[in-house]
């Protein structure tokens, strides 16, 4: 970098220090490059996470197990800032080296953004973003080897995209590039005050597809004894709910020839044993097993947190007694009963957009990204370039081999490149 553009960015960031207002609101920033160091951090953390309605990704526990299983070769920046010894944002971050065909490509990113399938909000206070930004990226272009930054993927209903977006704009210095990109959606259900209500917002025939799934429930298991019930896992029966979660969620996706998430995601049947342990034992694991009759219908897999639950994935009893009742829908009416009893905002259901998700009363949101350029010329060329392979890799590998080829054919099935996870910031 240019030694006139650090100092256009170092103007720049005294400017914003000047307008901030008097001496005691300057932001301070520490980096740390290891979780053992910020562990005696973690219920401090933890609540500026849950303050600015952040999603239970970027706690410290799920972000100190996710580079535990993910981490290798890859080096950690934790980048915390304090206004007054008061915490205004904390933005973990990673770099690493991407290599894809002849190319090369030095990238950063969210902790926690790659391997799953979840999204993020930048924790920031939003009266600080500007301030926050602006010390970050002159950090980030003053101190670090990259080419490109990706901040994302930012969760659709994070209000405060488009500001984030310009306080980026505004503050990057003009020896680099940004750009935003709109390439997915997640589906979000907002939830109201009793399940009354809820049904009333659904349209007549998802209202009637409900009744009709418990009354058929009834009927078929009426010469049972017992309720249906619907429970969350505790610390007694952890290890038995989650191992049988699993069981029946890979037993429904091997029938269709498939792997399921648990074989699809490297390491993630440890991952997510490990970190819903580390999170039941903080309060927050959602598992839920519903039961009637002697049957265990299936399970909920899910997190509260910043008064959201976060909705990973369920499985449900397969089986010809009960062809006649859609326990999916059963399974989810019973979890958003139990969200609204504990007065849950919303149910985040992850990516994509799902018909049966929309029938109950999902609402889809834009998943936004923001990249950051390096400008060299020669930067943008390697990018250009390394973009078109990760979106031939993307097109090749993974729609038409590993979701319509391999499924038909008799091998045995393996996890996703790593690759391609990798690269999916690109495509």
């Amino acid at each position: 970098m240019s030694q006139k553009s650090i100092m256009t960015l170092f103007a720049a960031e005294n400017q914003a220090s000047a307008d901030s207002g008097p001496a005691e609101n300057i932001i301070e920033l520490e980096v740390y490059d290891s979780f053992d160091l910020l562990e005696s951090m973690q219920p401090q953390w933890d609540r500026f996470i849950e303050s600015v309605d952040c999603e239970i990704f970027l706690t410290f526990d799920w972000c100190r197990i996710w580079w535990e299983y993910y981490g290798a070769n890859r080096d950690l920046k934790v980048f915390v800032f304090r206004c007054r010894e008061n915490l205004v944002g904390i933005i973990p971050m990673f770099f690493e080296r991407i290599w894809l065909a002849p190319v090369l490509v030095r990238a950063g990113k969210i902790v926690g953004t790659d391997f799953t399938i979840s999204t993020v909000t930048l924790p920031i206070r939003k009266e600080f973003l500007r301030q926050v930004v602006q010390k970050f990226l002159f950090k980030l272009v003053t101190d670090y080897q990259w080419d490109v930054l990706h901040i994302g993927p930012v969760s659709g209903i994070f209000r405060d995209f488009d500001e984030l977006f310009s306080s980026c704009r505004d503050c990057i210095d003009r020896g680099c590039r940004l750009r935003n990109s709109c390439n997915s959606v997640q589906t979000y259900f907002p939830l109201t005050d009793s399940w009354e209500a809820q049904l009333a917002h659904l349209s007549k025939n998802g209202r009637k597809n409900i009744i009709r799934n418990y009354n058929a429930l009834n009927r078929t298991l009426r010469n049972d004894q017992g309720n249906l019930v619907s429970r969350f896992a505790t610390s007694e029966d952890f290890d038995e709910m989650f191992t049988d979660f699993i069981r029946m969620h890979q037993l429904h996706w091997q029938r269709l020839g498939k792997g399921g998430h648990f074989e699809d995601w490297p390491a993630a049947v440890e991952f997510h044993r490990e970190v819903a342990a580390a999170q039941l034992r903080r309060g927050r694991l959602r598992l839920m097993q519903s039961s009637m009759g002697g049957y265990c219908l299936g399970y909920e897999y899910a997190y509260k947190f910043a008064g959201k639950y976060f909705a990973f994935l369920n499985s449900h009893l397969e089986s010809q007694e009960l062809g006649n009742v859609a326990l999916g829908h059963i399974l989810f009416s019973e979890q958003v009963k139990k969200a609204l009893a504990e007065r849950v905002r919303y149910i985040d259901s992850m990516r994509g957009k799902y018909e049966h998700k929309l029938r109950l009363g999902g609402k889809l949101f834009t998943i936004r990204n923001i990249y950051v350029y390096r400008g060299k010329i020669s930067v943008l060329i390697r990018i250009y370039i390394f973009r078109f392979f990760c979106q031939l890799l993307d097109i090749c590998y993974y729609k038409i081999w590993f979701r319509r080829l391999a499924p038909l054919l008799p091998f045995k099935h393996r996890p996703l490149w790593k690759s391609w996870i990798r690269t999916q910031m690109f495509s």
